[in-house]
């Protein structure tokens, strides 16, 4: 259950959930270990520079600036690496999720008007909500150039543009399902 407009919603159990594998989103979280440890001794020996060196003030001014720089970078390192491992659409009984780089959704299958393959040229052959109010959602994590990483196969017949990748497929059963009534309370 979550918290939304103040009141409690069931979003319902996962059918399906298409994300990055998990062995990527753990290489990746050891990358930003490894990028901290430098991180710090970079600012380490910038604030020791600036203590221990004969520096004008204005050089310690720099010196704590140019730390301040990396580490406020190094946050944004870290943000937007958890926010890339967290990438995914979320198949459930109740509707779909989308979590997305920058910005979440949450598509309640009354909203859902169809579901189909994205024709954008760079997020090709990615799953796309299309919403009862015209708004289209591309889930980007399941673009065809992220079937790898999601730890899906890739045989020539999966390459075959006329059929939907399988997040799409699953997608589109839930719905048909849903629209059958099979979950409607």
């Amino acid at each position: 259950m979550d918290l939304q407009n103040g009141g409690m919603i069931d979003r319902g159990d996962i059918l399906s959930t298409s994300q990055m594998h998990g062995a990527l989103r753990v290489t990746q979280r050891v990358g930003v270990v490894i990028v901290a440890c430098m991180t710090l001794a970079l600012v380490g020996a910038l604030a020791g520079l600036a203590v221990l060196a004969d520096l004008p003030p204005l050089g310690r001014v720099l010196l704590a600036a140019l730390a301040v720089l990396f580490l406020v970078l190094f946050g944004g390192l870290c943000w937007s690496s958890a926010r890339q491992s967290r990438m995914a659409l979320v198949v459930r009984t109740a509707g779909i999720e989308v979590r997305g780089a920058w910005r979440d959704h949450w598509i309640p299958w009354e909203r859902v008007a169809r579901i189909e393959t994205s024709e954008h040229w760079y997020w090709r052959r990615a799953t796309q909500i299309v919403t009862v109010d015209g708004e289209r959602i591309i889930a980007t994590v399941t673009s065809f150039q992220n079937a790898l990483f999601r730890g899906e196969e890739t045989d020539p017949s999966y390459r075959d543009h006329r059929l939907h990748q399988l997040p799409t497929r699953q997608a589109i059963d839930a719905h048909r399902r849903w629209l059958s009534a099979q979950w409607r309370r």
